[in-house]
């Protein structure tokens, strides 16, 4: 379509389009010729009063002056007209209004300003005198985008542009288009602010770059923040590679970056920003003068540096909060003659140390040793194991994001487990699902089966091991013993176990991911999981069908907390376990409804939970936290209000599908408010860290 021709529809829009011409009378309108500009949606043609294009009378203009977007096929949109202009247009009112349902995901993405695709169009919503109706038209044509898809985290607008390009949304014109104002990331060499040599390739023709500070190399102290516009004019003749060797990437030669330069040559560069890492930064530098002057260290800021590499090796990086904090903390360690990475051992005498009452508020976190007693440790916000040991098999944040997630999942179920749906939607305005606290007796089980695993090492799955979960129940039952150092934890003096159980209890489903734990050795897989979960849960008194929920548990779980790149999502992994042939009977169909759940986003989600089975048994409780998942794993926290909002067992439904979420995201991927609420995090991620350090090969 050429200029002309979308001017042409525009004025007849102006005339016809409305119920007055707008192109007559006192306040007539017209195009505003000069500005007439081409976008990768089509054509903004934007209009303004004739007194303030014709007359000079700029009292009368619009402000901000409205347009319209000309698409290619002729359809009129209304673009974003804020300063930024990056929100999605919307198409033009009619004599029926049909709003369009986008995307939540895609609407705020950044990048929707490129062109709204039928694909990200969830359906319309019938408006009647510009009141919404309750009339919906679901779009046959919607596919879901990347995050629903279980794209790897998504962090900045180029992210979002690489992942739809990769799932078509966007044809390559308009990905380039998109990128051309996109934010890359570079490393620096501190002493030259020039790429690091490393960065080049090809005869330094191809350039590395990084599409969000997560993904940047280990160890990089520096690095320029520039749009691609800005980096092709800075090295003229090269081009990009971006995120070599990840998931998702481009390469860009040259050619290509000069001929999308030359397609939009009205784009604008946006200045290039130098910046550091947070542990090279000047508020660091001032803490650093801070604790030396109070703790009498030489060099404050001692072992920081290690911190945030092993924060970036596992895909997270420290704030500078979160330096600060790891800084003080290490203070206090050398403080008390504590090693940064040494194992705690139940003959250390503590005699001699002192720490600060609150542990939290001085950048500490509670270890535990064999005895029970508390070690405290600098934390690592979640971001990183502290000894100096990476899985071959298994990560530790996966690991420990699971465990913590699913004492989180289920202390906020607790709060909710014998309500109804339509209770719990009654009471929503209390703040029911906004509160966190202690987790229950599963966590507490998930702790004790933990240490019975770990008591069973090194063991052959053979029959055997159906005592080794009956031992630890009677371990966790047995409240004031001694047996194992759990039992002398002070902050579990006070449970409460409840009794025996039915052999379809939810409770069975623990130690299935306790048993996932098995399929990290260089000789164990998914499949020795999940005869170790069926194993565990039937030597327990679980009956067949929990057994096999039990298995299907591990398997998955096995799965999760591999290192991968890309992490596929639950619903890949489950759908590879009926593909197998691995589960049947009623585990198979509950896991096969959840897989249909994610596909056919008709009913609501509770209305889904509420309809597989009564949400008692174990493999109910296993099917209604995988609906939540499946539909909503993208988002954290709505994932979580989901899979606790039905009239059933919300503490386990929402401890599986928090712990899914864990294992998925890391700690650092769960909601920051509600981890500042949940007790026994510091004891829970003292276990895992233990369950990682025996069960994955190093």
């Amino acid at each position: 379509m050429e200029a002309r021709e979308a001017v042409e529809k525009v004025e007849q829009w102006l005339r016809t389009g409305t119920s007055t011409d707008l192109t007559t009378g006192e306040h007539a309108v017209r195009v505003d010729h000069e500005n007439v500009l081409r976008v990768p949606e089509g054509w903004y043609v934007p209009y303004d009063t004739v007194r303030a294009l014709d007359g000079g009378d700029w009292l009368a203009a619009l402000v901000p002056q409205p347009a319209l977007v000309v698409r290619e096929d002729g359809a009129l949109r209304q673009p974003d007209l804020s300063p930024e202009g990056r929100l999605p247009s919307s198409p033009v009112p009619g004599e029926e209004d049909w709003q369009e349902i986008l995307e939540p995901e895609f609407e705020h993405s950044g990048v929707a300003y490129l062109g709204v695709p039928a694909s990200a169009v969830l359906a319309w919503r019938k408006y009647v005198d510009g009141e919404p109706t309750e009339e919906v038209r679901i779009n046959p044509e919607y596919e879901q985008g990347p995050e629903r898809l279980g794209y790897p985290p998504i962090d900045t607008a180029l992210e979002y542009l690489l992942s739809c390009f990769s799932t078509e949304r966007y044809d390559r014109a308009q990905y380039l288009a998109g990128l051309l104002s996109a934010e890359v990331l570079i490393p620096l060499d501190p002493d030259t602010d020039q790429p690091l040599e490393q960065q080049w390739e090809e005869g330094r023709t191809m350039l590395r770059v990084y599409s969000s500070r997560r993904r940047l190399p280990v160890g990089t102290a520096r690095w320029l923040r520039a749009d691609v516009l800005s980096v092709i004019d800075r090295f003229p003749g090269v081009g990009l590679l971006i995120n070599p060797g990840s998931f998702p990437s481009d390469r860009l030669e040259a050619s290509e970056l000069a001929a999308a330069r030359a397609e939009w040559p009205k784009f604008r560069q946006s200045p290039p920003v130098v910046e550091v890492s947070p542990e090279h930064s000047e508020r660091l530098a001032e803490t650093g003068r801070l604790v030396a002057e109070r703790f009498g260290l030489d060099d404050p800021l001692a072992g920081l540096g290690g911190a945030m590499a092993k924060a970036r090796a596992a895909g997270f990086e420290l704030s500078e909060v979160e330096c600060e904090h790891f800084v003080v903390g290490r203070a206090w360690e050398r403080r008390n003659g504590v090693p940064a990475d040494g194992v705690d051992s139940p003959g250390d005498d503590l005699s001699g140390q002192e720490w600060p009452e609150d542990l939290a508020a001085n950048g500490l976190s509670a270890g535990y040793d064999a005895l029970g007693r508390v070690r405290p440790h600098a934390t690592g916000s979640g971001k990183f194991f502290r000894q100096d040991a990476d899985g071959v098999g298994f990560q530790w944040h996966r690991i420990t994001g699971a465990f913590v997630g699913f004492a989180l999942g289920e202390s906020l179920g607790l709060a909710v487990d014998k309500l109804s749906t339509p209770e719990i939607h009654a009471r929503l305005d209390e703040g029911l699902l906004e509160r966190v606290g202690r987790p229950g007796p599963l966590t507490e089980q998930l702790l004790f089966h933990t240490e019975g695993l770990l008591r069973a090492l090194p063991a052959r799955v053979t029959p055997a091991l159906q005592t080794v979960g009956v031992l630890a129940l009677r371990r966790w039952r047995e409240v004031g013993g001694n047996d194992g150092w759990l039992a002398r934890v002070g902050a579990l003096r006070d449970r409460t176990p409840v009794p025996a159980v039915s052999a379809d209890d939810v409770s069975y489903l623990v130690p299935g991911l306790v048993a996932a734990l098995c399929g990290g050795g260089p000789e164990w897989d998914e499949n020795t999981a999940a005869q170790v979960g069926r194993l565990l849960a039937a030597g327990a008194g679980a009956d067949g069908p929990t057994a096999d929920a039990a298995a299907a548990v591990a398997d998955l779980f096995a799965r999760l907390f591999q290192r991968a790149d890309p992490a596929y999502p639950p619903h890949v992994h489950v759908q590879r376990q009926l593909d197998a042939g691995t589960v049947s009977g009623p585990v198979a169909e509950a896991l096969a409804n959840a897989a249909r759940t994610r596909v056919e986003l008709v009913r609501a989600d509770h209305e889904e939970l509420d309809a597989a089975g009564t949400g008692r048994s174990a493999v109910d409780a296993l099917g209604r936290s995988l609906i939540a998942v499946f539909r909503r794993f993208f988002d954290p926290r709505w994932t979580l209000v989901s899979a606790v909002t039905h009239s059933g067992h919300s503490a386990i439904t929402g401890a599986l599908a928090g712990a899914m979420l864990g294992a998925r995201y890391g700690i650092p991927g769960l909601p920051e408010d509600w981890l500042h609420q949940l007790e026994l995090r510091d004891l829970v991620e003292t276990v895992a860290g233990d369950a990682f350090w025996h069960f994955s090969a190093h």
